[in-house]
């Protein structure tokens, strides 16, 4: 199921499992996964599109994930981009495959953020740029939490 805002995606997260990020690319996926406490997000691993779904049940399972977070690619005026429909069929595929809620977040400077960085070749810019997907998920649910 792919939902459109935080509330309806937080439903029925009532036994603190993890959130897991993907950053969609037409060549990698990055992802992340948030701990337990919903503070920091954690590079987890750079794959293509057939192994993500191949093994995204696994992942679900393994890391005890409640929801997971694709970035959505806006233009910097919010208008939709390229990459828009391309993610959106993926959520699609992925939704057909998984039981766990899916939310589409709004990701414009997810990957600019570490590009422009000095490189660190342990952790890679799709994964990276989960962090920043699900760093502003996390900041976006805590606030959601304190009724701002």
């Amino acid at each position: 199921m792919v939902v459109d805002t935080i509330s309806d995606f937080l439903v029925s997260n009532i036994y603190r499992k993890k959130f897991l990020s993907i950053d969609y690319g037409t060549k990698y996926i990055g992802t992340a996964i948030s701990d337990q406490t919903y503070i920091i997000s954690i590079p987890y691993k750079t794959l293509d599109e057939k192994s993500l779904k191949d093994g995204i049940n696994e992942i679900i399972e393994k890391e005890n994930i409640y929801g997971i977070i694709i970035g959505m690619p806006y233009h910097l005026d919010g208008s939709e981009s390229e990459m828009s429909d391309q993610v959106r069929k993926f959520s699609l595929a992925l939704s057909k495959i998984i039981k766990n809620p899916i939310l589409l977040l709004d990701e414009r400077l997810s990957s600019k953020g570490h590009k422009s960085k000095k490189k660190d070749y342990s952790t890679s810019v799709h994964e990276k740029s989960a962090c920043l997907i699900l760093d502003d998920f996390l900041s976006l649910y805590k606030n959601s939490l304190s009724g701002i």
